[in-house]
């Protein structure tokens, strides 16, 4: 089931500022096989290094600048690809842009590259309400919290007071948690090449959930529904316990499942949700003169 609905626009779309352009820019086709470049990731989460406005891009798909641009998750990508023309995920450009505004946020940059895609690409898209499989992000016990799930006090919203998950005090990087801000950050767990740890501080758990179904192996996207709200410390680790035990991709569900449970009182459910989706209307293959 599809509901269509008018280009409704998220909460951090609002408060970004609805509508944002570039001062300058030029996009460039690359059919080069060189590596992409960015001068930030280009990720779902808030993790961002300032770049005094500037925007630097080599090789990347529109696929991927529209995923940026729009802050999708992977689920809502995987629906927009499947409707959209087979170029969108092969055409790849080089874009170079600078903002009049000297400290943009990540979120401001989306809504720049937006307008960018608008005007050069006359990108027009709209949203749809379906309702699909998803995995549920729920509280074990309403309320209670598991041992590696604290929540971040509002007021430092740099993380520079509060120590990692697993460390008394300081702000530094930890075993268990690097020193990440806003975003969640993966690592190899020693002794145990088969198992990972997933750790950030100031970090909602909506990103926690896109960021697992970003992974893969679970076959329905991973929503957050526990209904808490704020941003958390965290760290969770999952997998196969020996060093030469080989990770079985087949149960990767069930030891997340355990480890989500153990570690941070949370479970998946199977459910069907209302999710928005994001569709491409028309969008031309090369972009309009710089």
């Amino acid at each position: 089931m599809a509901t269509p609905s008018s280009m409704e626009m998220p909460d951090w779309q609002t408060a970004a500022g609805k509508k944002l352009s570039f001062e300058v820019a030029t996009v460039k086709p690359n059919r080069s096989d060189d590596s992409p470049e960015v001068n930030f990731t280009l990720g779902f989460g808030d993790r961002y290094a300032d770049t005094g406005g500037r925007f630097l891009t080599k090789n990347i798909s529109l696929l991927d600048y529209i995923r940026f641009a729009y802050k999708l998750t992977d689920g809502q990508v995987e629906i927009l690809e499947s409707n959209a023309p087979k170029w969108i995920g092969t055409e790849r450009f080089d874009i170079q842009a600078k903002s009049d505004l000297p400290n943009p946020t990540k979120n401001q940059m989306r809504l720049m590259v937006q307008s960018l895609l608008a005007d050069r690409f006359k990108l027009r898209v709209h949203t749809e309400t379906r309702e699909l499989p998803v995995l549920a992000l729920v509280l074990v016990k309403p309320g209670a919290l598991g041992p590696k799930l604290h929540p971040h006090p509002a007021a430092d919203d740099k993380c520079s007071n509060v120590a990692p998950v697993g460390q008394e005090s300081g702000n530094g990087s930890t075993p268990e948690v690097p020193a990440v801000c806003g975003g969640l950050v993966s690592v190899g767990v020693p002794g145990a090449a088969s198992r990972v740890r997933l750790g950030g501080r100031g970090v909602p758990l909506a990103l926690l959930g896109a960021h697992l179904g970003e992974m893969g192996g679970f076959g329905r996207p991973i929503v957050d529904q526990t209904g808490l709200t704020g941003t958390f410390d965290l760290v969770v680790e999952w997998g196969a316990d020996s060093a030469v035990e080989p990770r079985d991709e087949n149960n990767r569900e069930t030891y997340l499942q355990e480890s989500l449970k153990d570690q941070l009182g949370l479970k998946l459910e199977r459910r069907k949700a209302s999710l928005a989706v994001l569709l491409v209307d028309s969008m031309d293959q090369q972009p309009a003169d710089n």
